[in-house]
């Protein structure tokens, strides 16, 4: 014991301050729920990243050109994946004017031309009627939290319509004609103005 007295005592600084400084980290990293062995090398995992949804190449109109995120054309269509969170939220700016409609519509709805609410009850949709021009931003902002389900419209801040009665599986819709032209955001650019509470909407993945 005497001479481990004597070799420890002799021992360098720097080694016993690595070692307090090791055990200091592995203590945070225990205290902050990481899995961390002395044993291990491995790096914690990186959470994986989710996906952004995006427009369907298969649910669109025949005459509807896709490029990116941008709509034209003549017709309507949706996105690639449904809307099942209580609080979704996505935007589409307005290029060009014309015939237009955003909102959220199921996945059997007629996409051969616009949807609009009065044409398709399957789809609940604002149109170029209300009050939106060129270089507009609309939000869609839907609360399935409670029934009924409920959509709202928004034009910057200012409510331009509330649609209630959702009914189903939605998906974003977005409809064209007569020259319009959108540009939908689902988060690949800063939303213009989301509404307390809302989230931009999660892409749905299977677990099988």
């Amino acid at each position: 014991r005497a001479l481990a007295r004597r070799l420890l005592a002799h021992q360098p600084r720097a080694h016993l301050a690595s070692r307090a400084d090791f055990k200091g980290i592995a203590t945070q990293r225990a205290a902050m729920g990481c899995c961390w062995s002395f044993c291990s090398s491995e790096e914690p995992s990186v959470p994986e990243f989710e996906p952004l949804i995006g427009l369907s190449s298969t649910c669109k109109g025949d005459d509807v050109s896709l490029e990116g995120t941008v709509v034209s054309g003549t017709g309507s269509v949706l996105g690639d994946s449904p809307i099942l969170q209580d609080k979704g939220y996505f935007e589409a700016t307005v290029l060009s004017g014309g015939s237009f409609a955003v909102g959220v519509a199921t996945r059997d709805s007629p996409l051969d031309s616009v949807l609009s609410p009065d044409k398709a009850p399957t789809a609940w949709t604002v149109t170029n009627k209300s009050s939106v021009a060129a270089g507009d931003v609309i939000g869609c902002a839907i609360d399935q939290a409670d029934y009924p389900v409920q959509v709202y419209f928004y034009k910057g801040k200012q409510l331009l319509q509330q649609l209630s009665g959702v009914r189903g599986e939605v998906l974003p819709a977005f409809s064209v004609a007569d020259g319009a032209v959108l540009k939908a955001n689902f988060g690949n650019a800063e939303y213009s103005s989301m509404p307390p509470g809302f989230q931009g909407i999660i892409k749905c993945k299977s677990l099988l």
